[in-house]
């Protein structure tokens, strides 16, 4: 039986003011689950700024998509490119249509070709980390799921060894000196271990190093985008 494709139920703007592109958003167009459209405003600015500023001669271009890359990731890295290219001030309507059509045509078919772009744009694509982004993108997104799901199996494993969980009594103590992702962890191993009769008093090292080594998890997830 051949595969169907998602369903598009949602819709991502880029572009728009404050705007930012989030794992959520990268995850969802990778996967065909959201189409792709471009704030007005900025196709205002992008117009004012092609009629107001001389440009260089357009060159051909041909805009390669790394054969290691998965279908989605390299969806995601089209997805990360154009947003680049908007946030830039330099995406031209050639470029711009072309990428978010493939991403909303959920074409097989990925490949950009040999296309015209201004020699300010060729700087931007040579220069894109776009492909990084993109796989970060996903990787965020699915690692908050993995972040939950190692937090339940923690929970489990200090029920069964009987611990002492005396560990996750930690508070945030507001001077910006206690690492807030390990207090983040403690209060949600709590909350699961709430009413518990089957944690001890049975001291284990692995136990007590939980918060530390899932809040250091949620800090990596966090962050990947951001730096």
């Amino acid at each position: 039986m051949a595969d169907k494709k998602p369903k598009a139920s949602s819709v991502i703007t880029l572009g728009g003011k404050g705007s930012s592109l989030s794992a959520a958003s990268v995850f969802a167009v990778a996967n065909g689950l959201a189409q792709v459209r471009i704030d007005s405003s900025i196709l205002d600015k992008l117009k004012s700024s092609s009629s107001s500023n001389r440009k260089s001669p357009p060159v051909k271009f041909h805009i390669p998509i790394p054969k290691i890359l998965t279908f989605e990731e390299s969806r995601a890295f089209l997805l990360a490119l154009l947003n680049k290219l908007l946030l830039s001030g330099s995406a031209s309507t050639v470029l711009r249509v072309l990428i978010s059509n493939i991403l909303n045509a959920g074409s097989k078919n990925l490949d950009l070709g040999e296309v015209e772009v201004s020699a300010e744009e060729v700087g931007i694509l040579d220069k894109s980390c776009a492909c990084l982004y993109g796989i970060c993108g996903i990787l965020d997104y699915e690692s908050s799921a993995l972040s939950t799901i190692a937090d339940v199996v923690a929970a489990m494993s200090s029920e069964a060894s009987k611990a002492d969980v005396g560990a996750l009594n930690l508070m945030d103590s507001g001077d910006g000196l206690s690492v807030k992702d390990e207090v983040g962890v403690a209060s949600d191993l709590k909350v699961l271990l709430n009413g518990s009769k089957l944690v001890g008093k049975v001291e284990v090292d692995a136990v007590s190093e939980i918060p530390k080594i899932h809040g250091s998890l949620r800090e990596v997830v966090r962050m990947v985008l951001l730096r």
